[in-house]
């Protein structure tokens, strides 16, 4: 597709509303096809065909006119759709890059069964596309995020978590959420190689909330893997054992399932800006119609404002690393690996 296209038709160059004046004109005042085609300049095979079919209204209400045998791929609701998920992103203290504005517009084409030429293999929408959404929506603005100060380049700054909590304040007062339905989330990688070494004390006794989600490098998903886990843990495997958007989909509907909100008594998920969550498309509409609100932390920001680093995450890479350097010293030779675990737990 030709990014800027230069007309080269005369066809169609009368408006929308110049073609529902016409209409009006002979419908009404019984003013002759010929004279009002030629007074609004619309041509009379144009006119006539429209006023045959006045369900042609529901066209004009559309306020597209599609000339050619190239279409846009969304419709207008469509792509207004696509504009609220951007606009909220960006409310939540989230901005959207063009690559994650194509990854929600490939989403929503695949969702939704549309026709369309996005790459498949990327799964993204081409830039093509991008350029005529944003001709489309000239509302939105490309910018480059503003570096006012070393501090703010830190990321952790006075201006960011004031930023944050300006967006959360109005949540928790809008809702009024018990303190037991307000919820954390994050990932953590797990090596088979200890790095680091016990510094730290956890705490015992600690009821559970949550089980968790296990994702394994792999292919096939075994019992082995399974000994030894918190009851009804999720497990998953992938080639690379990192969250992507169809695991973290199956980790929300597991959150769902054990924490069950509802319209009386919903949910707030406070989690970081990792692409699977805030640029999910089906996991944004899932959360709105499953009475959970959702607020990210800001970037750059989850070493200070994320409690699960320090509350959990820290304390579960140390006491995996002491496990295994336990066995090691036991088990002399030996080395841990993702197969080793399958086959020896």
């Amino acid at each position: 597709m030709v990014r800027t296209y230069k007309r080269t038709s005369e066809r169609q160059k009368w408006s929308k509303t110049a073609l529902e004046a016409a209409i009006n004109d002979v419908q009404r005042n019984g003013t002759s096809i010929r004279r009002v085609a030629r007074n609004y300049g619309i041509p009379r095979p144009t006119l006539i065909r429209y006023l045959k079919n006045r369900d042609a209204g529901v066209v004009l209400g559309s306020g597209v006119k599609q000339i050619g045998s190239h279409k846009t791929v969304f419709s207008i609701a469509e792509e207004s759709e696509l504009m609220s998920h951007i606009l909220n992103f960006e409310v939540r203290c989230y901005g959207i890059t063009t690559r994650e504005i194509r990854s929600l517009a490939y989403q929503l084409a695949e969702r939704n069964g549309k026709a369309h030429n996005f790459s498949s293999k990327t799964q993204l929408a081409g830039w093509d596309w991008l350029h005529g959404f944003r001709k489309r929506h000239p509302q939105l603005s490309l910018r480059t995020p503003e570096a006012t100060s070393a501090a703010r380049l830190q990321g952790f700054n006075k201006v960011a978590v004031n930023n944050f909590f300006d967006v959360l304040a109005p949540v928790m007062e809008g809702e009024k959420f018990a303190a037991s339905r307000i919820f954390n989330v994050d990932e953590t990688s797990v090596l088979t190689v200890q790095t680091k070494h016990s510094k730290v004390f956890a705490l015992k006794g600690r009821r559970q909330i949550l089980p968790p989600m296990m994702i394994f490098p792999r292919a096939r998903l075994t019992d082995n893997l399974k000994k030894g886990a918190p009851p009804d843990t999720k497990f998953v495997c992938n080639s690379s054992g990192w969250m992507t958007i169809k695991e973290f989909n199956i980790w929300f509907e597991h959150f769902l399932q054990h924490t069950r909100p509802t319209i009386d008594n919903p949910v707030l998920l406070i989690l970081d800006g990792h692409s699977s969550h805030t640029k999910n498309l089906t996991f944004v509409e899932r959360a709105r119609e499953s009475f959970v609100t959702v607020v990210c932390l800001p970037p750059h920001c989850s070493h200070k404002l994320q409690p699960l680093d320090i509350s959990f995450m820290g304390p579960l890479k140390t006491s995996f690393s002491q496990a295994v350097e336990d066995y090691l010293k036991s088990h002399p030779g030996r080395v841990v690996t993702a197969n080793f675990l399958d086959r020896h737990l």
